[in-house]
């Protein structure tokens, strides 16, 4: 905890007061696993233009003038969704729904990790990567996500080229109407999922955990401020800024994966 002690312990006295407590996560989280954001230096937009591929026609568009140029960008984003793992800070979100504090997670990451540590309350407004949707009838199944890596890992292998309908070939197929399916998250242009659920946590929790985002994307951002307008007490944690300052009652410049854990530990001492 170090020189932050005095903030994790105000953190654990909030939290241990919380009956419907939530937290909102942004890409931060899914940085301490290894997952670079988009929007930070080395992302995903430094590599592609988001104007060209943040569509579906867009992305369909680029595949078909030149999809051997993609096809590096596409192996990075295979190896880093294979080698990361659900982190400590995934871990205690877990441990505080497990201790009936924390009611729901909304979290912006379309990774799968949240779920993978334990928190089963989860509302993804952007969506998820590892579960399909049908292009046709609108059907999902979810997929595990190292074993569906290394399936189209083993596929991209085996091409003799790479063009857009041997990129399409990837896609996996409905079992209900053997249509192609696509990964169900949200692109540029299109609708941000259970927007009105969140914003119903949002406006109905006593305490909102801020974790590791940079405040920039919309309409998510509202939710802290949703929160704070309802009486919610607002705990920021981001080891490099406070994008709510305005609405914060607790600030911990740090990793979620180091403070969370620490504020878990507290609240289990305080009940003892």
């Amino acid at each position: 905890m170090g020189q932050y002690r005095k903030e994790i312990e105000e953190a654990a006295k909030i939290l241990s007061k919380a009956t419907r407590a939530s937290a909102f996560c942004g890409a931060g989280n899914s940085e301490e696993s290894g997952i670079a954001t988009f929007r930070d230096p080395g992302g995903l937009w430094d590599q592609v233009d988001p104007i060209e591929v943040g569509t579906a026609e867009g992305l369909i568009s680029a595949l078909d003038r030149n999809a051997e140029k993609l096809l590096p960008v596409f192996i990075g984003i295979l190896n880093a969704f294979e080698q990361a793992d659900h982190n400590p800070g995934h871990k205690a979100l877990a441990d505080l729904e497990a201790m009936g504090i924390l009611m729901s997670v909304i979290t912006q990451n379309v990774d799968n990790l949240h779920q993978e540590a334990g928190s089963s309350k989860v509302i993804e407004v952007h969506g998820n990567l590892f579960r399909m949707k049908c292009l046709s009838c609108g059907c999902t199944k979810n997929v595990e996500r190292k074993s569906f890596v290394r399936e189209i890992r083993e596929k991209l292998n085996a091409m003799a080229e790479f063009s857009l309908t041997h990129m399409v070939s990837l896609a996996p197929l409905c079992d209900t109407c053997s249509s192609m399916m696509r990964p169900d998250v949200v692109m540029f242009g299109e609708a941000v999922q259970h927007l009105p659920r969140a914003f119903g946590i949002a406006q109905s929790t006593d305490v909102m955990l801020v974790l590791g985002t940079s405040g920039n994307v919309y309409p998510a951002a509202y939710f802290p401020i949703e929160a704070k307008k309802a009486g919610a007490r607002i705990i920021v944690i981001n080891p490099t800024e406070n994008a709510f300052s305005p609405v914060t009652d607790v600030y911990i410049p740090m990793k979620t994966g180091e403070a969370l854990p620490a504020i878990v530990g507290k609240i289990k001492e305080m009940a003892h």
